[in-house]
This record gives C-alpha cells, sequence and structure tokens, in this order.
C-alpha cells in the first residue's frame, strides 16, 4: 500500500467524494419535507402571494450548504407556479425553511384550480421539481444538483363545517352600516347573485317567512392550507334541494379550527319544514333496526352549505362553487329561527337511559 503524501491526499479525498454522494443521496432521497404552513394570499387573476414554513428532516449526520433553487409546483392536474427556496444550512437534528410573502405568477389556473380543490376535499400532493441547485459539504464543492420531492398534503374533507352561533338580525338596515358588514357593500358583492338554478328567498318566501339571519360557522382544517378568498356566497339547502338561506360574507381559510361570519336571507317556512323532517327521520330510526339506520343516514333529511360565489379571481369564484357539505348542528339555526330546538341530527344519539333500563325502572 502507497503511503506517500499524494497517495494519503489522493485517498482522503476519494473518501470525501463518497461522503459528498452518500449526502447528496440522502437529500434527494431520504430526506423528508414537512410544510406545515402555505399561505396563499392576495390573489388576483394572474397571480397570487405564498408564505410558507417547512421543515427539511433525514438529510444525513453531516451539514451541507444548499443555493438558493427556483422551483416548480405541480399539482396532480399539472404545473401550476414556480417559487424560489432560500438558501439552506442543513443541520442533522433538521433545518427551518420560510419563504414570507413570495409573489407567485399563476401558469396553468386548472392546474391551480386542481390542487387547492384537492386540499379542500380528500388530500393531494405537492411536487416540487426541477429545483437547480447547487450544494456544498465536507469540504466538497460547490456541485449542481436537481432537488425534487413529492409532499402528501392531508385534506380537508369538504371542509367540516358547523353552525357555531346563529342569531336573527332585527334591524338588517342599522346593521348594514357596522364594520362586520361593511365588506359586504352593494360595490363589493353585486355579482353574487342567486343561482340561476335556485330562485332567491326574496322571490319564494313571503314577507312573514323572510328573516335575515347572521350565521358564525365553525371550520376544521386540519392541512396546513390558508387561503383568503375574500366575500364569498353561499347557500343553505335541505335535502329535497330547497333553498334555506343565502349568505355573505368573507372566508379566510385558516389552519386549525376557525370560525366565518356570514349574513343573509333565510327562508322561516322552509328551515320550519326541514326542522319536522330531521325529527320524524330520527324517530323512524329510533324505532328501526341497527341495519335500517345504516342504510337510511344517507338519504336522511339534512341541511347542505353550498358555494355559489367569490368576489375574488376566477379560479377562486372555480374553487368556491366546489364546496358541497353537510352542515352539522343546524339546530342552533332553527332555535335562533323559533321554528324547532329540540331537533336531533343524522346519527346523533341523545343521551338517557336505554329502553330496557325505562321499563325496569318503571316496576
Amino acid at each position: 500500500m502507497d503511503f506517500s503524501f499524494q497517495a494519503l491526499v489522493l485517498h482522503h479525498a476519494a473518501q470525501m467524494n463518497a461522503a459528498f454522494r452518500g449526502l447528496v443521496d440522502a437529500l434527494v432521497q431520504n430526506s423528508k419535507l414537512s410544510i406545515s404552513l402555505l399561505r396563499i394570499s392576495n390573489v388576483t387573476e394572474d397571480s397570487f402571494h405564498v408564505s410558507l414554513e417547512a421543515r427539511i428532516t433525514k438529510t444525513g449526520p453531516a451539514s451541507a450548504s444548499i443555493t438558493p433553487m427556483k422551483i416548480d409546483l405541480y399539482g396532480p392536474s399539472g404545473h401550476f407556479g414556480n417559487m424560489t427556496f432560500p438558501a439552506i444550512r442543513t443541520q442533522a437534528h433538521g433545518t427551518d425553511v420560510v419563504v414570507t410573502n413570495q409573489l407567485v405568477k399563476i401558469i396553468d389556473k386548472e392546474a391551480l384550480k386542481g390542487f387547492i380543490q384537492g386540499i379542500i376535499q380528500n388530500g393531494v400532493v405537492l411536487s416540487l421539481r426541477n429545483g437547480q441547485t447547487s450544494i456544498s459539504a465536507l469540504g466538497v464543492g460547490p456541485r449542481e444538483f436537481v432537488y425534487e420531492k413529492d409532499i402528501e398534503l392531508p385534506g380537508m374533507e369538504g371542509p367540516v363545517v358547523s353552525v357555531h352561533k346563529a342569531s336573527v338580525i332585527q334591524n338588517p338596515i342599522g346593521v348594514a352600516g357596522s364594520p362586520s358588514v361593511a365588506s359586504l357593500s352593494p360595490s363589493s358583492t353585486a355579482h353574487l347573485v342567486s343561482s340561476p338554478t335556485t330562485a332567491s328567498i326574496s322571490s319564494i318566501a313571503g314577507p312573514g317567512s323572510r328573516n335575515t339571519i347572521s350565521i358564525v360557522f365553525h371550520i376544521s382544517n386540519p392541512t396546513p392550507l390558508e387561503v383568503s378568498f375574500g366575500t364569498c356566497s353561499f347557500d343553505i339547502e335541505d335535502h329535497e334541494g330547497k333553498l334555506v338561506a343565502e349568505l355573505k360574507g368573507r372566508l379566510d381559510i385558516r389552519r386549525n379550527q376557525f370560525e366565518a361570519t356570514f349574513q343573509g336571507a333565510v327562508n322561516k317556512a322552509v328551515a320550519a319544514k326541514l326542522a319536522v323532517d330531521m325529527r320524524e327521520a330520527v324517530s323512524r330510526r329510533r324505532n328501526a333496526g341497527s341495519s335500517e339506520n345504516e342504510r337510511s343516514d344517507s338519504q336522511s333529511p339534512k341541511a347542505r352549505l353550498i358555494g355559489k360565489r367569490c368576489a375574488g379571481a376566477g379560479w377562486c369564484d372555480e374553487t368556491i362553487k366546489g364546496i358541497n357539505v353537510p352542515l352539522q348542528n343546524v339546530r342552533k339555526l332553527f332555535c335562533a329561527l323559533g321554528v324547532d330546538d329540540n331537533t336531533q341530527e343524522p346519527g346523533e344519539k341523545k343521551g338517557g337511559f336505554p329502553k330496557w333500563k325505562q321499563r325496569w325502572m318503571m316496576r
């Protein structure tokens, strides 16, 4: 074996190159990029701003310096934009990646819409492609390489929406000037008209059946996505497609749990009929067997929240129209209207003693 100085230097260089290749392989193949925040704001027809909080782990025991890189963003429907990652210094225990309010030009609106709709529904894969960058580590480099990664993002499952609070507005004229409804001025919502397939409440409800309602929705969002849609229009419909309420308000999706306040007209007669149908359905199911309960659950009378319009960009409008979910805890709306405060939700079980114990207690 050659122990000359030159041979030792060459041997050391070969070892460093092998370790460097292993580090690059770990970064490209084995590393994990976890996104905790993906915020989309300042939405226009052609662009939006993105803020990102993420963490890279499993990059190996050695540190490495990675130069800033421009990355292609792909969803299930294709390439929708590009963003730039900052310079990164990887660490064995993990490295934070933060992008703040970066402008993204929309390349394909359909691809962007498909990506956001995927998160709103059942989840989606965000693919980072063609990240041209350079890496330096272990005294080797900089050397060019391409960073690519697929990231599975969970879905909102609809999202899951429930009525947190509801109240009848006794003096709509006075309320219209309040700060909470300032965003609902005629100029900002002129195009938020009723669906062409659904008659508006003003045309179908009599004066005694039409009320103005304020509803605070509680919305669950287990995903890292935050989107500011701005002023949106939603309808509440019953199981037969009859219009219960027409609502407008700001929808700013936030992580975890958040609330959104909407106001508008409600048809008290249709709401009362839905309350009766739900109560009777629960009574029938209570008297039926468990197999019948399972079969009838999907057909049970219930309220649905349906997206209609968005005052923002066109692709936001189409995304909102994709929301059509069961509305939970609708009894609070019934209670506010005074139509039925004892309505059970589909599948809900009231507390109390089982029938066999009730009979035993009556002896």
